[in-house]
């Protein structure tokens, strides 16, 4: 792409290497530029150091630091964080990518500044009573989801989005710390049968206002209200009025309001990720559905509580086969919708009838590209079956998407040393040590990130923080089963094999129903050979 480009609030001409803020123009030095030019025109793509140097510097032998030089010169141009980056990212022993997409100037224009990626923050509740905090969330994560469907957009994942919950927070400082362009804040009141909503899409760089909506309505418009705001953020923030079949992606389905109230508090169990929880967020869906038998959502819900529930807590047929069932019906009601797809697939995962589940999710894949779980789900299923080189592409793609996770850059890490790609696995590595070095500042309690990044960090010669993330997450949560078999594989990888073991008795006392994953996870090859852990593993189907 050449001419006038538009990135955020910049302009860049690649014909004369200029760059604009606004209508101030910020003098940069004549290998910055050319450095600019370079990543701009392969936006997207990593570019390597070899190829910068041959562009930048042609025929001429210089050091690594001439680069380096350049790199920050334009970050601090760009008001860019290292850490936190918005528009130049560092690919470790590779090179560097330029990530927001340019667009010619004359379209940006009309964009009022393109946005290459957006958080919704919590709603604030400002109901009576001060007890619609399972609304707020659930407006704030129907509307996560209806954003995802908007081609070229970044939406931030709701867990990292979630820690932002105090009215009056910096929203540039939370921007800069979630790689966010623009933020949508707002709140909820619903008293009797009305609600209002109040949203602010806002310049995470100005910390202005881009626009301001309020919704008055009687509940039942909760739909439409959602529809409006998810459809007025898409055509801010890419510039352009949505066609017929794009307002319809993002339209979410639409359900009796009891039963959504329902779902949605049943959803906000699920977050808790604990036995109890899950288990009465399988309550709440089925009120939901009894209410509402058509809600196509709910059985999706329904279907990934119940495969939860078999997959880390006891391994129950009874909750494989609902999980099957409800994920069957909510597939007949709603064909079209991605997530309903990604709940069949983990269904039918289960059974180890892996090739259908892979199917499921590539219809869910092919209708919203941009769905992180369908990925990340593909890629773990992919994974038990034993097809590491396909878990490896999903989880690395799964990480592209959602570039705030951990999870995924940390798992195709463990794919790519399967595969023996060394060097790619360091890199994919320290990348996802990183991304839960950012999730632990912004929640120093996640016990997924204290557990499954100590193996990685094993890998990249640091043992002593691997055990004091570890014991940490143990500590804090001694009954996590992740926090559990991730720190069984540690202490297994470093020889302690009774600390191991232990752990290991503990997490396999509810019968974790992970039984394919361990025959393909080098992690426990250490144990194999010992007669405690044969009869552990014994009790897993």
């Amino acid at each position: 792409m050449e001419g006038r480009l538009r990135f955020d609030r910049f302009t860049f001409d690649t014909a004369t290497a200029r760059l604009w803020a606004d209508d101030e123009e910020i003098r940069l030095t004549p290998k910055a530029a050319n450095v600019l030019r370079v990543l701009v025109a392969h936006a997207g793509e990593t570019v390597s150091k070899d190829k910068l140097f041959a562009a930048v510097w042609p025929g001429v032998v210089v050091t690594d630091d001439a680069l380096t030089t350049c790199i920050a010169e334009l970050r601090r141009a760009l008001n860019d964080d290292p850490k936190q980056p918005r528009f130049i990212e560092t690919r470790h022993r590779r090179g560097y990518l330029f990530a927001a997409p340019p667009l010619p100037a004359e379209r940006a224009g009309a964009a009022a500044h393109d946005v290459a990626a957006i958080a919704v923050l919590p709603l604030a509740d400002l109901s009576p009573a001060a007890d619609h905090a399972y609304l707020c969330d659930g407006i704030a994560e129907e509307l996560i989801n209806a954003l995802t469907q908007v081609d070229g957009l970044r939406v931030v994942a709701r867990a990292a989005s979630s820690c932002f919950r105090e009215i009056g927070t910096d929203v540039r400082a939370a921007g800069r710390q979630l790689g966010a362009n623009a933020l949508l804040t707002g709140s909820v009141r619903k008293s009797g049968g009305r609600l209002r909503v109040s949203v602010q899409l806002i310049d995470a760089g100005t910390g202005y206002h881009r626009w301001s909506r309020q919704f008055d309505r009687a509940f039942d418009d909760v739909f439409a209200i959602q529809d409006e705001i998810a459809g007025s953020v898409a055509r801010s923030l890419r510039g352009e009025v949505l066609s017929p079949a794009q307002r319809q992606s993002i339209r979410r389905p639409v359900a009796n309001t009891s039963a959504y109230e329902h779902f949605l508090r049943a959803r906000q169990c699920l977050a808790r990720q604990t036995r109890e929880d899950h288990k009465r967020g399988v309550q709440l869906f089925e009120r939901a559905i009894a209410i509402d038998p058509s809600y196509a959502p709910a059985y999706a819900g329904l279907a990934m509580a119940h495969a939860a529930l078999h997959e880390w807590f006891g391994a129950e047929e009874a909750d494989r086969e609902a999980a099957e069932r409800n994920s069957e019906r909510a597939l007949a009601l709603a064909p079209n919708l991605a997530d309903v797809h990604v709940a069949r697939g983990c269904a039918l995962s289960l059974s180890r009838r892996y090739a259908e589940a892979a199917e499921a999710f590539e219809d869910a894949i092919d209708l919203n590209p941009n769905l992180f779980e369908a990925y990340y789900y593909h890629a773990r299923s992919s994974f038990a079956a034993g097809q590491i080189e396909r878990s490896a592409d999903l989880f690395c793609r799964a990480a592209a998407v959602r570039r705030e996770d951990f999870q995924s850059a940390l798992l195709a890490a463990q794919s790519l040393r399967r595969l023996g790609r060394a060097e790619e696995a360091r890199e994919m590595g320290l990348e996802g040590i990183r991304r839960a070095e950012r999730a632990l500042e912004l929640n120093p309690g996640d016990s997924r990130a204290m557990s499954l990044a100590p193996g990685t960090l094993l890998e990249v010669g640091e043992p002593d923080r691997a055990l004091e993330w570890l014991e940490r997450g143990l500590s804090l949560h001694p009954d996590d089963m992740s926090t559990l078999i991730n720190g069984a594989c540690v202490y297994a990888r470093l020889g302690n094999k009774e600390r191991a073991l232990d752990l290991l008795e503990r997490a396999f006392t509810w019968r974790w129903g992970q039984r394919d994953w361990i025959e393909h996870d080098s992690d426990y090859d250490n144990l194999r050979d010992e007669p405690r852990f044969q009869t552990l593993l014994a009790r897993l189907r």
